[in-house]
């Protein structure tokens, strides 16, 4: 089907990034004409025209695929198409619910998994694992206020740890939980102060790690995984203690 004019999106710049890209994605879908089974541009010209990542992008996509909105078609002749001539606001306001929800149980998740495999690092990691962890410390370091960079050496030096563990059933595990955690990276980590507490850290936990010092690396550990959590509480407007507390409620 041919579209009533030229589809162009707004970029993305606020906070609560992947819930801006879902408004500015239904805008420019209401301001085309678009009509049920017209297709989007692909994933990355929407990324690029909005200026996220892919994952917050596809995070938004979800979204709106839940609100009735699109359908995402996999395959050679898949592709991202309007599913409705009609706007389902209050649905697409559910849905960002049950993605905060979604959210939420990543992070938990991560607390559970990233502690038990940091753990098991620190028992089997050698001179050459450490080292190479030292390296990505140095890189983020180099790259302080570079988001992009940073993000990187962040995501380089769980890859490192992770590595240490040499199981590959672990190794999956936390692929799993990086993908879930990418989009909330994209949309709540970044400045110049969280890069130098990011790069604190990190130096910390290594420090910790060599010298197997279990109570350091616990304090840290809590320390690391509350400064994201944190960052996404006060995004949707909660308390941490709300979400991830000891009396939050879960289910």
């Amino acid at each position: 089907m041919e579209t009533a004019c030229a589809f162009a999106i707004e970029p993305v710049r606020a906070t609560r990034t992947f819930e801006a890209a879902i408004e500015h994605l239904t805008e420019a879908i209401e301001r085309a004409g678009l009509r049920g089974g017209d297709r989007l541009p692909n994933e990355g010209s929407l990324a690029q025209q909005l200026e996220i990542s892919k994952p917050t992008l596809r995070q938004a996509l979800r979204v709106l695929e839940l609100s009735g909105l699109v359908q995402v078609r996999r395959g050679k002749s898949g592709g991202v198409f309007v599913a409705t001539d009609l706007v389902p606001a209050v649905a697409i306001s559910t849905a960002v619910k049950l993605e905060e929800a979604a959210a939420v149980d990543v992070l938990l998740a991560r607390r559970v998994l990233e502690r038990a495999v940091v753990h098991e690092a620190t028992r089997t990691a050698t001179r050459e694992d450490l080292g190479e962890l030292e390296r990505t410390i140095e890189l983020l370091e180099h790259h302080l206020g570079e988001r992009a960079s940073v993000m990187r050496a962040d995501a380089m030096f769980h890859r490192a740890i992770v590595r240490a563990c040499r199981n590959e059933t672990i190794r999956a595990a936390m692929r799993g939980v990086g993908r879930g955690l990418a989009p909330i990276r994209d949309a709540y980590s970044g400045g110049l102060a969280y890069d130098r507490q990011t790069l604190d850290v990190h130096q910390r936990q290594l420090e910790a790690m060599r010298r197997r010092d279990t109570d350091e690396l616990e304090a840290v550990l809590n320390e690391h995984f509350r400064m994201l959590e944190t960052q996404f509480a006060k995004g949707i407007g909660r308390r941490w203690s709300e979400l991830f507390g000891p009396r939050a409620r879960r289910g």
